[in-house]
């Protein structure tokens, strides 16, 4: 009951005289701190701060908890991602493990047979044969680098591309830059090194005609010849740019 009966309660202000509320901190017309009631409000405004601070912490353990929940959801679904992706690659990496398994397995058999009838072909001397298979082999994706005969059939594929070249032309097709290039490649030769020494003579024998027609139909002097034997020694191919530029040359020579 005691505050109502100061909210009632009348006072008179010490420095002007007026009479106001003694529930007032100020006086309303001077603006003199009326102290009784200006420590009341201080106090009042103390307690309702506490109110605050009790209401924001209480807010705060709330929010601590909720962030802990939602950090504790999100560790546990990045652990099972984690494990399925793990499981996912682990999956991925076997599989193409036992998909590589079979096929080495599957190389290794049909190595076993067809090396077996490639070789049958070169002890016969049935070139064109052993080309055939061994190029379709190749189309197919096998590996018949690994045939011990693999150079030999390399070059046997450059004297049939020369053979080809030099027939179109016998039969009218005019393309000197083309036959020009496959022969002048035939020099090539010289420059492997994994041949055996017997089949190094059979390819000798096999390009001798195509090497007597290149001479014969152009004519290159050992100078002219040389940059041709430096890109085959460097590269293992002449490009044909180089074939179709040397011809034009020689022709405005002439």
């Amino acid at each position: 009951m005691q505050p109502d009966r100061e909210k009632n309660q009348i006072i008179i202000c010490r420095s002007c005289g007026a009479d106001y509320a003694a529930d007032l901190a100020n006086c309303p017309y001077c603006g003199t701190m009326n102290l009784p009631a200006a420590e009341a409000e201080y106090m009042g405004k103390l307690e309702h701060m506490r109110y605050d601070l009790e209401d924001l912490g209480g807010l705060a353990r709330r929010e601590t908890r909720r962030g802990f929940r939602s950090m504790h959801k999100r560790l546990l679904l990045g652990a099972v991602l984690l494990v399925l992706v793990t499981g996912l690659l682990y999956g991925v990496h076997a599989y193409r493990d036992r998909a590589e398994s079979q096929r080495v397995k599957e190389e290794y058999l049909w190595q076993r047979e067809a090396f077996v009838q490639m070789d049958a072909y070169y002890m016969a001397g049935d070139y064109e044969s052993l080309l055939a298979f061994y190029l379709e082999a190749q189309d197919a994706g096998h590996q018949v680098w690994q045939y011990k005969h693999s150079a030999f059939c390399d070059y046997l594929e450059d004297i049939r591309s020369a053979q080809t070249a030099l027939r179109e032309c016998e039969d009218g097709y005019d393309d000197p830059e083309w036959l020009f290039r496959e022969e002048v490649s035939l020099y090539r030769l010289e420059y492997l090194r994994n041949l055996s020494d017997e089949e190094r003579g059979t390819l000798l024998e096999l390009r001798a005609p195509l090497l007597e027609d290149f001479e014969e139909r152009f004519q290159l002097t050992e100078e002219e010849l040389a940059p041709f034997r430096r890109m085959l020694a460097k590269d293992g191919y002449v490009p044909f740019s180089e074939c179709e530029r040397f011809l034009k040359e020689r022709g405005r020579e002439n």
